[in-house]
Formats: C-alpha cells, structure tokens, sequence
C-alpha cells in the first residue's frame, strides 16, 4: 500500500498511458479479455493508480470471507478448522504478482467465482440460480474454467450424499457449470475471435497437457484411496480426509497452469513464495493456496496438542514473508522514482538521441529479484524526458537510424535496509556517448 501510484512490469505498457491507454489496450487485447475490462479500468485508474491498488488490496479479505461462508454452508468443517483455513489462505505469501495493476483482473475474477461459489449453497433457490452470473464471468479468467471442478464436486457430493434436496435448479446449475468451460474455451473464440483464449500464453501444448495430467493424477491419488475406503465403510482418519481433498484441490489449482507450461520444476513449486525470488511467476499461485491451507490443517491436526502452535507458526512466517516481499516491491518503487528524478536532470544530453543502452547496477533494488524489461526502461526514460527514446537490449545495430547513441548506467550507493530506513537509495546515472559509428564512419571517408 505503500508504493500507491506505483507502476510495475507490463504496467508501463499501459497504465502509464492513464486511461486512454487502457481502454485502448483492452479493446485490442485478444486474450483474457473479461467484458467491460476497458471500461472498468480506465474508469479505476482515472483518479490515479492507488484506487485500483487498493480494491486489490480489498478483494482478497473478501475473498477469504466469502471462503469461510461457503465452507460452512457446506457442514463438513468445524468451525475452527474454518477459521484456520482461512486464516492460512489470506495471509499465504502467495498474492505478490497482485501489486501489477496488469493482473488486477484475475484479482477481480477469483473474487466473482467466491461470490458465486457461496451463493449456490444458499437456501434460497433465486440465490442460487443468480449464482450463475457471477461464476460465468469469473471464466474469463482461463484457470477457473478448471477450478470450477472444485465447486460441481462439492454440489455433487451433497447431492448424492442427500445433504441437499434434489431439486430442478439445483440440476440445472450443475449443467450450467458443467457447460461453462466448453463455452467460454471452444465456442466463445469462435463467435468472438476478441475472447481468444487459446492465443500465445494459454496455448495448451501435447507435451505439457501429458504432464499435467501425469502431476495432477498423482495429487488426486489420496482422494481416490479415500473413496475406496469409505466405500468397503473402513474407519478413515479425519487428517487424511483432509489431506486427500487438499490434494486434490491443489491439483484442481495448478492443472490449468501445468497445461501451458508453468510448474515445470520443483524450484517452480517454492520459489513464488520466497520474497526475492520468482520474477513475477508468483501471479501463477492465484489457486493454490485454497489446497495448501488443507493440507496445512490436516499436518497441522496430526500433531495434536501442537496443532495451535503449528498453525500460528505457519500464518507468522507467511507474515514475515509477505512484509519482506512488499519491502522489496517498495524499494523497487523507490529505485524507479529516483532513476526517473535523474534522467529529468540529464534530459539536455539526450535532445538527440532515438536509442540508448541501459546497464542496470542496482540489481538488489528489482522486487523478487526481478529482471526490469527493455519496454519498463523505455517508459520510465520517456515519463522522465518525453523524447520517445527506445531502450535498447544491449544490441547495437551498425551505424543503423535507431542505432545506440548513448550508454545508460544505472547504479546506487546505498543498501535494501539503510534504504527503507532513510527513505532513499541513491541512484545516480552515468551518461557516456558511444562514439562507434562516428569513428566508423571516419575510417570510411580515409
């Protein structure tokens, strides 16, 4: 909350921009597209980039509220073994990504599904069927077309269960579910090419498909040794109730990630939740932690008496790791405004020049340890002297129109924590002109 007008990653593509840049970027955009996103945003982002920041900062109480209601409608968990869920799921070092107003829109989708998961456990038969609206558009978000799984199992079970009346709205709602990934997947691109999911990122390659459905078979393993038990009536311990339906919801979380290619290594499992690691991969975890806060209860309830002290060991380290993580997007912040602050100051030397290359060496300052792209650099360098200057990625095209003119170095004087402290970094920039094609084009006139 700290950093609140602050602009990360493909944020400087668009948000920089304000809201004419969104509403253009949305309406061309041909992927994740979720209807009326152009307008949301350039609407949230017209008073400056904090409000969205801090709706983000607010979905995801929401969220971990609305989980605590739809597990107890539900009536399979006590209620501590609730409050202890969602203890874990809202302060799980899981959300860093969140702070990119470019993700802002899977914040707002898992929000939706939340809403709609609740809502088709209600009472009320009006409730129920309007729940429908809020998890459709929560689809746009192309991994809760496979989460969705988690809600029609639960509906399921408790129909077959008899734990809930079999009634027509109930059937058609499971339908619906059922239908909505095949909507908003197979049919949605084909009669609005706009709602392309398939393109690029969410492409499902053979290869990755295999694996997923290797990795998520074998976190489905518990739950399937579960139903054998409960169906020869053998006595089954609560811990492993709950620890086959974590795994089995961890894989519902992370299947649609493994089918595009995330995921692919065991540091891909541990890294997005360590504070200077992971780029921005972490914006892969949106749902794993409803599994892991399962998994976590049921260790937590195997050790019994410490089952108290377990959990609040868990939640005060996720703590501790979410303020490293948020110090460390804070002081990347920092480093931006300073190197924007600089280059105003050195605006004079670059009246010329339509490319420069740009050495960063103040590495320690990027969030997540975090390479910062040519396109962020350009943004910044642009904001900073309004020249439409490129950032070149160290390449050099020879004596070229939009050849290199000059050599950005960017460093600092200062360390993480005597900067947070005193509130500045120090980065100074250092201007070289590179005099390659000057000299190439003597040799040439000899």
């Amino acid at each position: 909350m700290a950093s609140w007008n602050a602009l990360y990653w493909d944020d400087w593509m668009v948000y920089a921009e304000g809201s004419e840049g969104v509403k253009s970027y949305f309406t061309e955009c041909t992927r994740c597209v979720l209807p009326g996103r152009a307008t949301i945003e350039a609407t949230l982002i017209a008073p400056g980039p904090w409000l969205m920041r801090v709706l983000t900062f607010l979905y995801f109480p929401l969220i971990a509220m609305l989980l605590a209601k739809f597990l107890q409608r539900t009536r399979w968990l006590r209620d501590k073994e609730t409050s202890s869920i969602t203890l874990v799921v809202l302060f799980m070092p899981a959300y860093g990504a969140r702070i990119s107003h470019i993700d802002y829109q899977y914040s707002f989708s898992l929000l939706l599904f939340m809403m709609g998961a609740w809502m088709t456990l209600s009472p009320r038969v009006p409730i129920r069927v309007l729940a429908l609206l809020p998890i459709f558009w929560s689809m746009f978000t192309a991994s809760l077309q496979v989460f969705v799984a988690v809600i029609i199992v639960v509906l399921g079970a408790k129909l077959v269960r008899r734990e809930l009346q079999t009634s027509a709205d109930r059937l058609v709602i499971l339908g619906a579910l059922c239908a909505f990934p095949i909507v908003h997947r197979y049919l949605f691109p084909v009669l609005f090419p706009s709602y392309a999911f398939t393109d690029g990122y969410n492409t499902i390659q053979v290869a990755f498909l295999l694996r997923a459905v290797v990795f998520t078979s074998l976190l489905l393993t518990p739950l399937m040794l579960l139903g054998l038990k409960l169906r020869k009536e053998k006595a089954v311990s609560r811990e492993f109730v709950l620890l086959s339906i974590g795994f089995a919801v961890l894989g519902a979380g992370t299947f649609p990630y493994l089918a595009v290619g995330h995921f692919a290594n065991l540091s891909d499992w541990i890294l997005p939740f360590l504070p200077d690691e992971s780029d921005w991969n972490s914006r892969h975890q949106l749902l794993q932690p409803f599994g892991i806060a399962l998994i976590i209860l049921a260790v937590a309830k195997m050790l019994r008496r410490r089952e108290r002290a377990f959990l609040f060991l868990i939640i005060s380290i996720s703590v501790a790791l979410n303020i490293a993580t948020y110090s460390g997007y804070y002081l990347d912040w920092m480093k931006q405004r300073e190197f924007i602050a600089q280059m105003s100051e050195s605006r004079e030397l670059l009246i010329e020049a339509k490319s420069i290359v740009l050495v960063d060496e103040a590495l320690r300052f990027n969030a997540r340890g975090r390479g910062v792209r040519p396109y962020e650099w350009t943004a910044m360098v642009n904001r900073a002297t309004d020249l439409n200057i490129i950032v070149d990625g160290n390449s050099i095209q020879f004596c070229e129109e939009k050849s290199p003119s000059h050599l950005v170095t960017v460093s600092a004087d200062q360390g993480r924590l005597r900067s947070l402290i005193s509130g500045r970094i120090g980065i100074s920039v250092n201007l070289k002109q590179i005099e390659i094609c000057s000299s190439f084009s003597l040799v040439s006139n000899d």
